[in-house]
């Protein structure tokens, strides 16, 4: 059985939804005994931006760059993994990319020589956000090409996950203080708290 997980959270907002979900993911996995921690990348030094010296880490011309090395580490000692974000434009947030783009990178996530890189083996649920329902996203498409390009090219493809998942948190008006509103996204919440719960 898993012991630890990591829930890594995107948005600027302290009091959103997004975090209200991390938090619900570590407290269901904490209530099984299970040991979780919360990283919002927002609270923490990590630019997404992806500089020189990541080209020259790539290149194999330099170090890891320090505050993606203390990322990797976390994710290296997880068991679970939860990336809990917004979809915008159909996609990941810049911060989110980032994250992919500087921190799951090659040497770490993976290895050119096809050897498994440290995420192999372990259990990722990459929690979306979205103003659209899930099954909006299934019939237009866009829900095919963020399990393809996440779960099946990036985290099992490349980096070895076996067991990855893609899981909407979907219908949502932010900021609508509607009392139908507030208690489907309290629905939401103890769904994915009894996710986490079943991963512990």
């Amino acid at each position: 059985m898993s012991n630890t997980a990591l829930v890594i959270t995107s948005n600027p907002e302290h009091t959103s939804l997004t975090n209200a979900v991390g938090r619900a993911f570590a407290q269901g996995y904490a209530e099984q005994g299970g040991k979780a921690e919360i990283l919002d990348l927002y609270d923490t030094d990590f630019s997404p931006v992806y500089s020189s010296a990541d080209r020259a880490h790539y290149l194999g011309k330099g170090p890891v760059p320090a505050d993606v090395a203390a990322i990797q580490d976390k994710l290296a000692a997880a068991d679970v993994i939860a990336l809990v974000f917004p979809v915008y434009w159909y996609t990941m947030p810049a911060m989110v990319k980032g994250l992919f783009d500087r921190v799951i990178c090659r040497g770490f996530a993976y290895h050119a020589d096809g050897t498994p890189g440290a995420l192999a083996g372990k259990t990722v649920r990459v929690i979306l956000l979205t103003g659209g329902t899930e099954s909006w996203y299934e019939s237009d498409g866009i829900g095919e090409a963020l399990d393809n390009q996440i779960r099946r090219q990036t985290l099992m493809k490349y980096c070895g996950v076996k067991d990855a998942e893609l899981v909407y948190v979907d219908g949502l008006s932010m900021g609508d203080d509607d009392p139908a509103k507030r208690e489907a996204a309290a629905r939401h919440l103890d769904r994915i708290r009894q996710m986490g719960a079943s991963l512990a």
